[in-house]
């Protein structure tokens, strides 16, 4: 465990995990012997959350096990603007243009 946590320090890894459940694992027992953690997590460098300022994470509900899944999506993907898009009415008459795009 001590590898694993200076692993995390030497690499200035940051939990990204922030919405969702508070707990990502249970031990599926009720009452009082009922135990929940955050065991899991989803653990980024500083150089990610600025090159992926859109980034977020959430953990989701269990289902077959007793750790809940972690999902990660990034909500501001750039948009290039330096490739124009052109069509040429030539390529609608070109033999293999139905072949390319059943294709794709």
């Amino acid at each position: 465990m001590n590898n694993f946590n200076n692993l995390i320090h030497s690499n200035a890894l940051l939990d990204s995990t922030s919405l969702g459940f508070k707990y990502s694992w249970c031990n599926n027992r009720w009452g009082s012997k009922r135990m929940l953690q955050k065991l899991d997590r989803m653990l980024v460098n500083q150089g990610w959350q600025e090159g992926n300022a859109g980034w977020g994470s959430k953990i989701l509900t269990r289902r077959h096990s007793d750790h809940s899944p972690i999902v990660g999506w990034n909500t501001r993907i750039p948009k290039p603007y330096n490739i124009l898009y052109r069509f040429r009415k030539a390529w609608i008459s070109h033999e293999s243009l139905k072949a390319v795009v059943e294709a794709s």
